[in-house]
């Protein structure tokens, strides 16, 4: 009989590539999301491969289930957590469950680092498969070669004996795995104070049993082989992957050749069209680092740049907030455009909002730099009308809330003939 599987949070791009993976081993898939939608991605397609959905009120668990998956962003109180354990059902952390499918004597190649490894992991993934050496790929966001009608691109099912992973260390769960190889993007402030960063991605290093290529090593002038992508964080997320590529044994034809196809990663810079002659990206940059590098990708002298930011969380907001209001203040004293920000996305939980996006909003106007804060996003195609031109590049960011790509993308559609 088939083992049962349910995840909790199965819309999260973790947990549905979790999902992905246990349905290619033959898994029973049952979960829950907060956000279901069945007319929508994660979630049509997992449905069309098998998933069944339940509230997220303890009726998708029962004695038969075997394994319950859950994620940080799950409560302790949770009403599936807290029936799976009245039911003595397996718990499983996310990152638990990831190891748990992968073969005790399979190589494994893991990406870490805070910036940059999203992008990495998927272009190593891709170079492996050109190379025709048929890897397992779990990443943080999809591939767009992979992202097809019937796949989400997040995952790619292949050898058992060859698994190519994202390490996440936003939470620790990194140090659940003893990869084989390990790339190191970079360390930079997210999550974590520096030094603690630095120790956690140290204990990650101490578990790596053969190559640990720590890319601030890498010659930063290194020639890059032609690419698609935009931004000179995404030249060095190339060289890093080239050198990586090497050092486990690719050649440098294959990995040229892979290199000049890979069109990118899902949400990374993402070019969705164009919405009144004014060009529209998509990013996941949440953090100032990330948000610094997107932006700075799409300056240009001849364009006005429009953001559209939605911080992900009241903690990182409050965090990280002089370095945000710094980096914008910045920027647009330097550069044409506005700054637009929508509300903090709040998933629930009881973290204290100390900050809200109002703050940061009166912190720009105070330097006199054009912010705005904008409620609801019925509100927020008039006023991209209002401010950006013709010619303007429009970049929305922001982590976590799936309204987000959803809406950049309704302007493509609606501004369609």
């Amino acid at each position: 009989m088939m083992p049962r599987v349910h995840f909790i949070g199965i819309g999260g791009v973790g947990m549905n590539g979790l999902a992905q993976l246990a349905l290619h081993r033959h898994y029973q898939v049952t979960g829950s999301d907060r956000g279901y939608d069945p007319t929508q991605a994660p979630y049509l397609q997992l449905k069309q491969k098998g998933t069944t959905f339940f509230p997220q009120d303890g009726s998708g668990i029962s004695p038969q289930t075997d394994i319950v998956v859950y994620s940080t962003a799950i409560e302790a109180d949770n009403p599936d957590l807290l029936v799976a354990k009245q039911h003595g059902v397996t718990v499983l952390h996310r990152a638990e469950f990831l190891r748990h499918l992968i073969p005790a004597d399979a190589v494994v190649i893991a990406i870490a680092g805070t910036a940059g490894k999203t992008t990495t992991t998927g272009l190593i993934g891709y170079l492996f498969e050109q190379a025709g050496l048929n890897p397992t790929v779990y990443n943080g966001a999809a591939v767009l070669n992979w992202n097809k009608q019937q796949q989400l691109g997040n995952v790619r099912n292949g050898r058992d004996d060859l698994w190519i992973i994202e390490a996440d260390e936003s939470d620790r769960s990194l140090l659940h795995f003893h990869p084989t190889h390990t790339l190191l993007t970079n360390i930079g402030a997210d999550h974590y104070p520096i030094e603690e960063l630095r120790h956690i991605f140290h204990q990650f290093q101490q578990q790596t049993q053969d190559h640990f290529v720590d890319a601030s090593t890498i010659e930063p002038n290194l020639p890059i082989p032609e690419h698609q992508l935009i931004g000179e964080h995404n030249q060095t997320n190339i060289r890093n992957a080239c050198c990586f590529c090497q050092k486990l044994g690719l050649s440098s034809e294959a990995i040229e050749d892979g290199i000049r196809t890979f069109r990118g990663i899902e949400r990374r810079l993402e070019k969705i069209g164009a919405f009144h002659s004014i060009t529209v990206y998509d990013d996941y940059a949440h953090n100032p680092m990330k948000i610094s590098a997107a932006m700075q990708a799409l300056t240009s002298p001849e364009t006005a740049l429009h953001t559209i930011w939605r911080p992900h969380g009241f903690k990182p907001l409050a965090d990280q907030f002089e370095a945000l209001c710094q980096h914008f203040i910045s920027y647009y004293q330097r550069n044409a455009g506005t700054i637009t920000l929508l509300p903090v996305f709040y998933a629930g939980g009881t973290v204290k909002p100390t900050h809200t996006s109002a703050d940061v909003v009166e912190a720009l106007r105070a330097e006199h730099i054009p912010a705005f804060l904008v409620e609801q996003y019925d509100h927020l195609k008039p006023h991209i009308l209002q401010h950006a031109s013709a010619g303007d590049t429009l970049l929305g960011m922001g982590a976590r809330d799936p309204k987000l790509p959803l809406f950049l993308r309704s302007l493509i559609t609606d501004a369609s003939p």
